[in-house]
């Protein structure tokens, strides 16, 4: 794989409970570190830590399409054009096996390098009339789809100590 080419996976993820997120494996020494649903469910709409990540949709349950990439510059991209960012995180990658997952378990994955630092963005479509739209549907539809779509964007970022990973 070239230094700068950009990795990107995308599917139909089933949303249950208003909740996915972000895990990999653990490795010996990590086993006390947070999982994804350990992270806080109130406030913000993300939360980051370590190599997890918890993420609330506006909406209970429902499908929704999620695209995680891999950018290794931060080029300027109108093909975000109509989605809101949510944030920008630090986000560690130890093992470099990241899953997307639902309450049921793992729905996408991506491979990051191992014991590295990247910057998480996450990009969110249809947020703001999610949870209106999911109410008119309930009944009505099965599945629920249509209602939101994220993208996820990883750049690498250099190493830094006060993260933790030392190269």
């Amino acid at each position: 794989m070239l230094e700068n080419e950009e990795r990107k996976v995308s599917g139909t993820v089933t949303i249950d409970r208003s909740i996915f997120g972000l895990d990999q494996s653990r490795r010996p020494g990590e086993d006390g570190d947070l999982y994804w649903v350990d992270l806080p469910m109130a406030g913000e709409p993300v939360q980051v830590d370590k190599g997890t990540a918890l993420i609330i949709s506006n909406a209970s349950s429902h499908e929704a399409v999620v695209t995680m990439t891999v950018r290794h510059s931060p080029a300027v991209d109108d093909s975000h054009s109509e989605f809101e960012l949510l944030g920008t995180w630090p986000f560690l990658s130890r093992s470099g096996d990241i899953t997307l997952l639902n309450i049921d378990g793992p729905e996408l994955t991506l491979d990051l390098e191992p014991d590295s630092s990247y910057s998480l963005q996450v990009w969110r479509k249809g947020g703001e009339t999610a949870s209106t739209r999911f109410r008119e549907l309930m009944g009505n539809q099965y599945p629920i789809t249509g209602l939101e779509e994220y993208r996820l964007v990883f750049t690498p970022q250099q190493p830094s100590p006060r993260l933790g990973i030392e190269h």
